[in-house]
């Protein structure tokens, strides 16, 4: 298992193997932030665990090279994170990408280039928000017959703030692109949550949807697990779990679920 482990913002577990080159920048008298720079070069699978204990500024960098398919799990606790991400797929690479994050202040820009036939992204993000978390993504499909797939989904509680700003281009000429978006945050709290969806479509021979949900779970939901003798509590419980857990595979669960039965227990 290809596997990195970051503490604030220095690596302190390196394991992988030819398939992924890893170079990090450290900050200097020219550069702010240290930066991570990801070449996947076979297809392979990663796993990056990220600890930020102190302010935690941090540029990541992946490039999936040409026929390349790459997955890709990452879990984030901390407080105060700054993060900018930039991925570049080629021609005919797969990138699927699947994220869960506990953390507390967070400002995280994702930039997508989608720069070569039949590159695929396919990313599913998931998040418990307890005060200020930013998330802007934009996705460009640079190539024609690209595919994005994006979906974020978060649990908004305590203090939470959750915004999530998701744009995606598609230019004129770029033909038979698909873009799809799926946002939804689950407030259980009185607090303005935010969700802004964009589809920027120059080009008519595309597949471009987008759908957004702020709201609890239905009385429906409640009262069906209710009528099975389970307390409302409990079944907040369950229903948090089938949302967060939802296409992350069973043996990245254990972690996540112990994390949910610390809030609602």
């Amino acid at each position: 298992m290809n596997k990195i482990r970051i503490v604030n913002d220095i690596p302190e577990i390196v394991s992988l193997n030819d398939s992924i080159e890893f170079t990090v920048l450290e900050k200097n008298e020219l550069f702010s932030v240290n930066s991570l720079k990801i070449r996947v070069k076979k297809s392979t699978s990663l796993e990056i665990e990220y600890q930020s204990i102190e302010t935690t500024k941090l540029d990541i960098f992946i490039n999936v090279e040409e026929n390349v398919k790459f997955n890709l799990f990452e879990f984030r606790e901390g407080n105060n994170n700054k993060i900018q991400y930039k991925y570049y797929l080629e021609e005919n690479s797969k990138s699927n990408i699947t994220k869960f994050y506990n953390v507390s202040n967070i400002k995280e820009m994702i930039i997508v280039n989608l720069n070569g036939k039949k590159a695929e992204f396919n990313y599913n993000f998931k998040t418990i928000s307890v005060s200020e978390e930013k998330y802007d993504m934009i996705v460009y499909h640079n190539y024609s017959n690209t595919i994005s797939n994006i979906k974020n989904n978060g649990v908004n509680i305590l203090d939470g703030v959750l915004t999530f700003n998701v744009s995606g281009f598609i230019l004129n000429n770029k033909k038979d692109c698909v873009l799809n978006q799926n946002n939804r945050i689950i407030n259980l709290t009185n607090n303005k949550c935010q969700i802004t969806p964009n589809l920027f479509i120059d080009d008519n021979n595309v597949d471009a949807n987008h759908s957004a949900l702020i709201g609890k779970f239905s009385d429906e939901e409640i009262f069906y697990l209710q009528r099975l003798g389970i307390d409302e509590t409990i079944a907040t419980n369950l229903l948090i779990k089938g949302f967060l857990l939802s296409d992350i595979k069973k043996s990245k669960q254990s972690k996540i679920i112990k994390i949910i039965d610390q809030y609602w227990r």
